[in-house]
């Protein structure tokens, strides 16, 4: 079983292994693990499994000091230097972590407003790392809309959410993207009633979109490649957007695989769902 490790300053602190972190969230079933990197971050590293990390650019504030290559994936691992971001965090003593507005298994706040997940524990690693103290992290709640704003403007020290590394986002948003901690892919979630076991059976289908991603694009691409049509409801979080599937707005969601599953737990019956077997992109 691949250890799931954190260490600090080379002294490993807290290993467990990934599957029992996956229970832990309600998120061991339909999580496609399709590779696993290195992630150093400032002395903190995690051995897992797409989410992209991005820190704001501050006068060069990181620089790429090691190449990880794993299971044929070749990754720059990009370290933080003793400037502008990381002097705004040990000045504020606080790190203030931009992560999604709830999503099962990666960063949502349970019932008594505590916030849990993979990229929650990824936030106070680092806090722990550069602060001593995994505490000391405010997080902030940032829609696929909102998440480069607040980090360009400097509301949020680092985006630790799902975020794909384009091309385009990476030449013009004046931010660097640290590395990736989650390989994924688009998947479609639907109804059992819809009676359909292929997404090749949703020509003329609706779908809820959450607005200010990939995800429509990928959609555009994969529906013209194969000769068919559908219609878009957008909603500005994910929240929303299963909302609109449970109200029947929608025959399908589609999204991340990761967020899929963690979505469906949303629904009063998990089991009226299913995740059809497409993956139409690699983020």
């Amino acid at each position: 079983m691949m250890n799931l490790v954190k260490y600090i300053g080379g002294t490993q602190i807290a290993p467990m292994y990934l599957y029992e972190y996956c229970s832990r969230y309600e998120v061991a079933w339909n999580l496609p693990f399709i590779s696993h990197m290195n992630i150093v971050l400032n002395h903190v590293i995690y051995i897992h499994s797409d989410l992209s990390i991005i820190l704001s650019h501050k006068e060069n504030t990181m620089k790429v000091t090691k190449l990880a290559l794993l299971l044929g994936l070749t990754a720059a691992v990009p370290t933080l230097s003793h400037a502008g971001t990381l002097e705004d965090v040990i000045k504020e003593d606080v790190l203030k972590c931009g992560v999604s507005t709830g999503i099962p298994g990666f960063s949502a706040a349970d019932s008594n407003g505590e916030w849990k997940g993979l990229d929650v524990d990824f936030c106070k690693s680092v806090a722990s790392a550069v602060l001593g103290d995994a505490s000391k992290v405010k997080y902030f709640p940032l829609t696929a809309k909102e998440r480069f704003t607040a980090l360009q403007s400097g509301e949020v020290d680092v985006l630790a959410r799902a975020t794909t590394w384009t091309a385009t986002r990476d030449a013009s948003l004046g931010l660097n993207f640290a590395g990736v901690n989650y390989y994924d892919g688009q998947g479609f979630l639907v109804s059992k009633s819809l009676g359909v076991n292929s997404a090749k059976e949703l020509d003329g289908a609706t779908f809820c979109i959450q607005a200010g991603t990939t995800t429509e694009l990928n959609l555009t691409d994969y529906f013209k490649a194969n000769g068919m049509e559908y219609k878009a409801v957008t909603y500005d979080t994910s929240g929303q957007t299963i909302d609109g599937f449970k109200k029947g707005r929608c025959d399908a969601v589609t999204s991340d695989r990761s967020q899929l599953a963690g979505l469906r737990i949303k629904l009063d019956d998990p089991t009226s769902a299913i995740l059809l077997p497409e993956t139409i992109s690699k983020e």
